[in-house]
Formats: C-alpha cells, structure tokens, sequence
C-alpha cells in the first residue's frame, strides 16, 4: 500500500499463484475486476453498492454508468491494483474481505451449475435444499474439517430448535422466543447484532421542532428500555446512540490501550517494506461498546430525573407541561413493530410531558413523499413535509460512517434540514484523518453533538438469534449478517 501526498491510498494486491476455480481453472485478477465492477455499475442496482464509494472514480460511474473509470486495474492475471480516495481504515474488512467483492465467473453464472473458488463448492441446488461439498480444489483444504454443508428451508422457529436440540441440526436461526429466554437467563447467549438503529427523525426546519429544546426534551421523555420491552422480542436491545452494536470501531483494541485509554498511537509507516512474517490479526473495538467504555455519552439513565429535565426545557421553551405545544404528527409504515413503538411513545410524551401526539400509518409511497424535501416557489426555502418520522438505519459497511456523515448538512441523504458547524467540522476532520485512533475519536465525538442536538431519537437495536449445536465452535459472522462455515470445529471439550 502506498498514499500520495494528499493520503490517497493505492493498494497493490497480489493473488497466489495456486487459487482454483472449482473446475479446475486457475482464479485471475480479472475475475475480481469483474466482481468489482458488476457491483459498482449502477445499472445493476446491488444493494451494496455503497461499499465502493471509497474507490476513485466511483461517483464518476454512478453518473455515466461507465465502469472504466472505477480505480481498478489488472496489469497481469495475478496484480490487481486499487486506487482510493483516502485511505479508510474499513477498506480492508468491510471491502477486501466482503461477500459482494469475490471474484465472479460472468461466463458460468448459472444457478444450476454454479463455478466456486472458496473452501466449499456446490453439489445440489433446488428449491428443497442446497448442498456443498468440501473443495478439493481450495488453497486451504486441509485446514476445512466438515466434509459438506445442507442448507435446508426454515420450517419455523421452534421446529428448527427441536431439530438442533435432536442433533438433527447443527445451526438455526431465529430462535423461538422462550428458547431465546432461557438462554438469556443462563448468560450464555446474547443476539447477534444485525448493525440496524430503530429511530425516529424530527424535522428541523419545522416548528416547534425547529428548538433544539424542545427536541431534546421529547428524547429524554422517552425511556428505551420500555420500548425494547414492548416489542416483546428478546433479539431487540436499547439503543444508546445512533450507531448499533456490531460496528467496528477501527483503533486497535489490545488489552493494554484496552486498560490505558492515555496510551499514545504509534502510527505505521504505510510505505514501509512488508514484513517476513505476518502480523497478528489485529482486534478492533466494537464502536458501540467503547463508545459505552470510554463515556463518550453518559449511558447511564435515571428516567425520573430525565423527565424532570425534560420538563425544564420545554417550560424554558415557552411550553410549561406542554400547554399551548400543537399536537405533533408522527408518521411510520404500517408494521407490527412501529404501531407498538408509537403507541409507546405516545403515551409517554403525554403522560410526562402533556404533549398530544397524532399518529398515522402511511404507505412506502405516501412516507417516501413525506421526507422528500420540495422547495417553495415563493421563499425559496426548501424542507419536507413532515414532522416526525419513524424510520430504521442500517450500516451499509463496519463503520461507523455509514450512519454518521449523512447527518452533514451537506450530505443528500440528511432530509431533515440538521445543520452543525461543530458537527460538519469533526466529520471533515474524520475524512481527512490518517490515524484510525484520531478516526475513531472525532467519529464518537460526532455522534455525541448528534445526540446532544437532537435531530433524531435512537430507540433500539435490531438483532437475530442463532445457535450452534453444542460442541461446535468457530462460527464467523460478518456485520452484515453473512456466516461463515469453514471453519467451524468440532471442540475439544466435547
């Protein structure tokens, strides 16, 4: 890896010489530029797109649709070289060793006679179950120990834990909820995050949610955990701030800085030869649990004395105990999940506040055209036509990022009219900063000014519940929900 003077990276990747596709033809750089190029082309319209922002000439292909300007070059079959617009530390997790990026046979995409190059190759496809088969053609097959993989359909949440607990199963997701209880009681099992933030957005430039507080006010009034109760599913957990469990946090995690938050960052030299060995795999925070450690945001919570604060600022706004605040119009899709969630919150802002709160259920369509900002002929002035939105956040990659730079007031996807000079100036510093430590901090600091301002309230966290059968071990799980099964094991204890 090398960075030019402005800290723009070039990354120059080369492939063994002994990767195989499963027929037997050998892996080139090539079917990696195809990879990466099917997936940037917005012609294809792949919901991770957004991973590759980061490469230069991204923005230029989404424009023209022209996948040749994407930074991407194979000089040889074994070279491949990657030019970035600065050098963000997730590029390597979240990008190199991501599930869309693998390189791609566009020759043999065929379903039912699918071509692979990783540990396991498929054997059967049908709509009944799919089935793979270790690769004897894998780089690495000696170190994959279970010989296949059956992936069969779900046939319910408790049918399947029967199934595992039987032996029958050896992996199941989606628990069923009193399996999901127990577990949880015994200690031995917390859900997997699945990097998506249930909130609700206020918009700013609408009175009387244009007071900063009276924002804050309706986010203390709210009690987190009440909410999480309610949704009455164990996989759900509070929310303390906008970015979700599951987010790496890219400084490294040792158990010395682990212990000694003081610890100065020595930082690489980027053009520095490679080593003889290999380095020890590095261990990164997750952003929301050193966020909690290092008290970015105090995460403590006593809801008396919050409603109590709350109160005060809405009295200092010229609303004591609400009187004359109109009644606020919250919208959300109509689900299951966002009628409790409203239901809750209405109760709690009128019984703590003496605020009245309207709610409707809309459609995808009719909310689409809510938070669609529309300018006005006359003023000039551009907003959308909403109040309070419930909406949910996903982290389209392990950064915090993903979630953090669209509340810029110059980002597109801010449409709630949020505007931070404080704010904008931590995430340019972010952009620009070469240290993942300095990343890291400006990153939490930001999202402290989010909070503090108010434009959004986090609610809760989504999660999913999965289990190995006991005595296996070695289940890998990506931010985004993909597993890995390679190199799962049998325990030594079992």
């Amino acid at each position: 890896m090398e960075t030019d003077y402005a800290g723009n990276a070039t990354y120059t990747f080369t492939l063994r010489s002994n990767i195989l596709w499963s027929n037997g033809e050998a892996v080139t750089s090539h079917h990696f530029a195809a990879a990466w190029k099917r997936l940037a082309d917005p012609a294809n319209a792949l919901p991770d797109r957004e991973i590759l922002s980061m490469i230069a000439g991204y923005d230029t292909v989404q424009e023209t649709g022209d996948t040749s300007h994407l930074g991407i070059s194979t000089p040889d079959d074994l070279t491949l070289i990657v030019t970035l617009n600065g050098n963000p530390a997730y590029f390597l997790e979240t990008v190199c060793a991501g599930v869309s990026t693998m390189p791609i046979r566009s020759d043999l995409f065929n379903p039912k006679n699918l071509i692979t190059n990783g540990p396991y190759t498929v054997t059967e496809f049908s709509d009944k179950q799919v089935r793979m088969e270790r690769s004897e053609t894998y780089y690495d097959a000696a170190k994959v120990t279970v010989e296949s993989i059956l992936f069969l359909p779900a046939t319910g949440s408790q049918t399947d834990y029967d199934a595992l607990l039987a032996g029958e199963a050896d992996f199941s997701e989606n628990l069923p909820m009193t399996a999901a209880e127990e577990l949880a009681l015994s200690g031995l099992w917390i859900p997997e995050p699945v990097t998506s933030t249930l909130a609700l957005v206020f918009n700013t430039l609408s009175a009387p949610l244009d007071s900063p507080e009276i924002r804050a006010a309706l986010h203390l009034a709210i009690d987190e955990q009440v909410i999480t109760d309610a949704l009455a599913d164990l996989t759900f957990r509070p929310a303390t701030g906008l970015v979700p469990y599951g987010v790496s946090d890219f400084s490294e995690h040792t158990e010395e800085n682990a212990e000694d938050e003081t610890t100065e960052p020595s930082l690489p030299d980027p053009n520095a030869p490679p080593r003889e060995t290999p380095p020890e795999p590095e261990i990164y925070w997750d952003f929301r649990t050193h966020s909690e450690e290092i008290v970015t945001v105090d995460t403590g919570s006593d809801y008396t004395a919050d409603c109590n604060s709350a109160r005060d600022l809405l009295a200092a706004a010229g609303y004591p105990n609400g009187s004359g605040l109109p009644t606020l119009d919250y919208v959300f899709l109509n689900t299951e999940e966002n009628v409790t969630i409203a239901n809750a919150v209405q109760k709690m802002w009128k019984e703590q506040l003496g605020i009245s709160v309207m709610l409707r259920a809309v459609s995808e369509e009719e909310l689409t055209a809510l938070i669609t900002p529309v300018t006005d002929e006359e003023t000039g002035l551009t907003s959308a036509p909403f109040q309070i939105v419930a909406t949910e956040f996903s982290a389209a990659y392990s950064d915090a990022s993903a979630l953090l730079f669209r509340w810029h007031s110059a980002d597109p996807g801010n449409f709630t009219g949020y505007s931070s000079p404080a704010f904008d100036i931590l995430i340019g510093a972010a952009e620009a900063s070469v240290s993942p430590e300095a990343y890291d901090a400006y990153l939490h600091d930001a999202e402290a000014i989010l909070l503090t301002d108010a434009p959004l309230i986090p609610l809760c966290y989504r999660g999913s519940s999965v289990l190995l059968r006991d005595g296996l071990e070695g289940l890998y799980r990506l931010p985004n929900g993909i597993f890995f099964f390679s190199r799962v094991t049998r325990s030594q204890t079992a």
